[in-house]
């Protein structure tokens, strides 16, 4: 499917994915409008319509394209901490931020997805953003190294608070920067404070 634009050319396709992602991201998906897309990307509204059906189409088209990026340069790096869950927490919050740098209007579209209300789209969002979390699950949490965690409290518990500690951190910081431009998060002061969350954890679950 949409075989047609992706054989085009990398520049052509990447404006059309570029302005796409940018609209839907500052708009949602109600209020995103296919003429500003077609201008922002310099083609035709033919030309668009020619590649993809309806704007439904294109936003669903645009999640795919998301979960494969977020899969390649994302989950599937995290599996080279080993067993150690804590070090997958880490190296995922570094991906993450050099994830952020290298696709912006990509993940300024990640970050309004939750926030989508549309009704038109509600249910196979649901679906989609349900597989991506699910994917994700699987790399942070498979064969994990047991002997790590402390011997004196059931692993399954210690491993289930901490991911809902780091799951209501990433929440509040996700408030906290919702309404800033990815070039003004300052990368480098959040990947510290997550350090020390993540130290305090160390102490607290694992053998020491």
């Amino acid at each position: 499917m949409h075989e047609n634009f992706v054989g085009l050319k990398a520049e052509k396709r990447d404006a059309i994915i570029n302005a796409a992602l940018a609209e839907f991201a500052a708009k949602g998906y109600d209020l995103a409008s296919t003429n500003e897309i077609v201008r922002a990307a310099g083609i035709s509204k033919g030309a668009l319509f020619h590649y993809f059906s309806s704007k439904k189409e294109l936003f669903f088209f645009l999640c795919d394209y998301v979960y494969e990026v977020v899969n390649r340069e994302f989950y599937e790096q995290i599996g080279h901490c080993q067993g150690d869950l804590l070090n997958r927490y880490a190296r995922a919050a570094r991906l993450k931020g050099s994830v952020y740098l290298r696709y912006p209007p990509l993940f300024e579209f990640v970050k309004k997805l939750a926030q989508e209300k549309s009704a038109e789209i509600a249910g196979e969002l649901a679906q989609k953003l349900s597989r991506i979390t699910e994917t994700g699950y699987s790399h942070l949490l498979g064969n994990l190294d047991e002997s790590l965690f402390r011997q004196d409290v059931p692993m399954g518990k210690l491993r289930d608070l901490i991911i809902w500690a780091l799951e209501n951190y990433g929440y509040r910081t996700m408030e906290l920067v919702q309404d800033q431009p990815l070039a003004e998060i300052d990368m480098e002061a959040l990947n510290a404070d997550f350090d020390e969350y993540l130290d305090v954890l160390r102490k607290c679950f694992y053998q020491q």
